[in-house]
């Protein structure tokens, strides 16, 4: 009840900010986007709009997570207010969850809000339903989950730019790993091909939630793909979840 109840103030206090502004910002553009590919994507326009559509709302999602999850424990600290609220009968525990949990309604709407508007404007250009595109929203918001608690990890052991600039390169890097097996330096440099395998195994590779080739090229995946992809990304959300939670229990905060 306590987790919820500071979820539910977290999630008012982020949304009076008017952070998902962003939406009507993105949805004309995701509207301006579509005119132009209608004009001169003859034949292909609905994949197009899809195409930008998914990559515009992924960048919107994980760039909410990252900024907000910087601060989200900042304003409380900084204010000394964190101290008021621990000292009443409510566990760092539940109050870091329940913080946790209402960036994760904003992400959620932003998602969804999004997603409605560009499966608007891609069943307008005559797109047809594929059982994958629900899976490619998931994983992008699973993706913005696992951005979100490394940035709020990092930013409870170090300062907010460093914990950004940390979870930018990680992200950057959970994305490019899997190209770089392609190159040749990967393949003729064992200190280069030993150095990726480890990264792909012990850090998030996000290449793994990215399904979007299969969305709009291939229309079918194997089901243990999904499912492994899934168990994957959760495993990185409990990992997260949990050292942050370590974290903030024996943090002092002077």
């Amino acid at each position: 009840m306590k987790v919820y109840l500071i979820a539910k103030q977290t999630f008012a206090e982020i949304y009076e900010s008017k952070v998902l502004l962003n939406v009507a910002f993105l949805g004309a553009f995701l509207f301006l986007i579509t005119f132009v590919v209608s004009e001169f994507s003859y034949g292909v326009a609905n994949k197009v709009t899809l195409d930008i559509g998914l990559g515009t709302l992924s960048l919107s999602v994980v760039g909410i997570a990252l900024f907000l999850g910087a601060t989200l424990l900042q304003k409380e600290i900084s204010s000394r207010t964190l101290y008021m609220i621990i000292s009443r009968p409510v566990s760092r525990t539940s109050f870091l969850l329940g913080k946790m949990l209402g960036l994760a309604g904003i992400l959620l709407v932003n998602v969804l809000v999004l997603f409605f508007i560009l499966y608007g404007f891609y069943a307008a250009l005559g797109g047809e339903f594929n059982y994958l595109i629900p899976w490619a929203l998931f994983y992008i918001y699973l993706e913005s989950l696992i951005v979100m608690l490394i940035v709020v990890f990092f930013s409870l052991v170090s300062n907010n730019i460093i914990a950004v600039f940390i979870t930018l390169t990680l992200f950057a890097s959970g994305h490019a790993v899997e190209s770089v097996k392609d190159t040749m330096a990967y393949k003729v440099n064992p200190v280069i091909k030993v150095f990726v395998d480890y990264y792909s195994y012990l850090l998030p590779n996000f290449t793994k939630l990215n399904i979007k080739t299969f969305v709009l090229y291939e229309r079918f995946i194997e089901n243990t793909y999904l499912v492994t992809a899934f168990f994957y990304g959760f495993l990185w959300v409990g990992i997260f979840l949990g050292l942050s939670t370590i974290v903030f229990s024996k943090n002092e905060f002077s």
